[in-house]
């Protein structure tokens, strides 16, 4: 602004005072204030319409935590010098700013790297360049975008969970007896009461028409051929599940912990599907294969907790996917107390459910979640638990305790 107003007021006053006093001398200083403003002004203008840019190395999708670099370049394709040049590159990717000054030579060019720390899971533009390019004298600053605009996704950070087991680690109980039915065995070991969800195939007739109750036949698992047919995962992403501050959310927390579990299985090659309703629902169907883990990852990476529909109206809703030999694993809030019945109701079908509960409490909610744990153990859930501060892979490590709840809270 002062730069404009010596342009406009210096050339002035020299010329009233050339006009006022008729010096030979004011009116020649007058001529060259013209001279040189025309001369500056050209050259940024002749300046501005050579420069030219681009960006290297930003490849599609990088991991929150993960660091790369990016190889800028800027090129003067004419022969007259660029001796002022300020670039500043326009990009919303949080706690990253780059910008430099430099001159150019005739056909000579400035490259620059930089380093770039992926802090936040989503997508961020980057890559197009602000170039401010002036006269010698900075008289005639000019604005020119270089480059091309490119869209990165930030997938969420993810770690290694060599010790999480959706199966207890103990011994066969009646719960577990129940979810294990799945792989049968080949002989019926025993006869009982029908229970909701109860496959029909496996109705003993014999003992229905003898007592007058619905009975069924119940098999001792083949442990040995046993594994999960499909891993779904449930992401509670309501917006009552948007506790704490900055990356120390509950939603944060769930998702950083739904990524570790899709890629811990799928990287040991198992079917792994994806349920959640945030600002839109996402329903990725059980498939194995990298390609299938990114498209969970880039789910999860731009998914906010927005959604309007409760965890257990969604597991209500979505129930019939879940077929007998899956393997169900809920991630919500501890201050969600009504999913213990829809999540019952899974188990009945023969499912292996887990819940894995962040603690409300601990990011400042008002529900502990020991007692939403015990609350369900009770209903035959396998229990985790996760509270702030606490490594995801430490609080889903099966290995803490020998109970069906792995609560670490009170030992950390």
């Amino acid at each position: 602004m002062k730069k404009r107003l010596f342009i406009i007021i210096v050339p002035l006053i020299s010329l009233a005072l050339a006009l006022a006093g008729g010096f030979t001398l004011l009116w020649r200083f007058f001529l060259f204030l013209l001279v040189v403003l025309l001369f500056s002004y050209l050259w940024t203008r002749l300046s501005i319409r050579v420069i030219d840019g681009n960006v290297r190395k930003v490849s599609e999708h990088y991991q929150a935590g993960e660091r790369f670099e990016a190889e800028f370049t800027v090129f003067n394709r004419s022969r007259i010098p660029s001796p002022l040049i300020e670039v500043q590159e326009e990009t919303n990717l949080p706690g990253y700013q780059n910008m430099v000054t430099f001159s150019l030579l005739p056909k000579g060019s400035h490259r620059w790297q930089t380093k770039v720390d992926c802090k936040r899971r989503g997508r961020y533009s980057l890559g197009t360049l602000n170039a401010t390019v002036s006269d010698p004298l900075g008289f005639f600053p000019l604005n020119r975008q270089l480059g091309e605009r490119r869209s990165i996704i930030v997938y969420p950070a993810t770690f290694d969970l060599p010790f999480f087991q959706a199966l207890p680690r103990q011994g066969l109980g009646p719960s577990q007896r129940r979810w294990l039915t799945v792989e049968n065995g080949p002989n019926a070991a025993r006869v009982r009461e029908y229970i909701s969800g109860d496959s029909l195939r496996h109705i003993h007739w014999h003992s229905t028409a003898h007592t007058g109750t619905l009975m069924v036949k119940e098999f001792d698992p083949d442990r040995s051929n046993y594994a999960f047919k499909n891993i779904w995962i449930v992401l509670d992403m309501h917006h009552s599940s948007h506790l704490g501050e900055g990356e120390e959310t509950i939603d944060e927390y769930s998702i950083m912990a739904a990524a570790s579990i899709a890629k811990n299985y799928i990287d040991s090659g198992k079917r792994v599907g994806l349920i959640a309703s945030g600002e839109r629902t996402y329903n990725f169907l059980p498939e194995a294969g990298t390609r299938h883990l990114q498209h969970i990852l880039q789910a999860l990476a731009l998914i906010q907790a927005t959604g309007n529909v409760p965890i257990d109206t969604l597991l209500t809703l979505e129930s019939g996917r879940f077929d007998a030999g899956s393997a169900v694993i809920v991630i919500t809030s501890s201050d969600n107390q009504g999913i213990a019945t829809p999540l019952r109701r899974i188990v009945n079908r023969g499912s292996i459910v887990t819940a894995i509960l962040l603690d409300s409490l601990s990011f400042g909610g008002r529900t502990s979640a020991a007692n939403s744990a015990r609350r369900l153990i009770s209903n035959g859930i396998h229990v985790y638990t996760i509270r702030q501060g606490v490594e995801i892979a430490r609080a889903l490590d099966s290995r803490l305790t020998s109970s069906s709840t792995q609560y670490i809270g009170d030992k950390v």
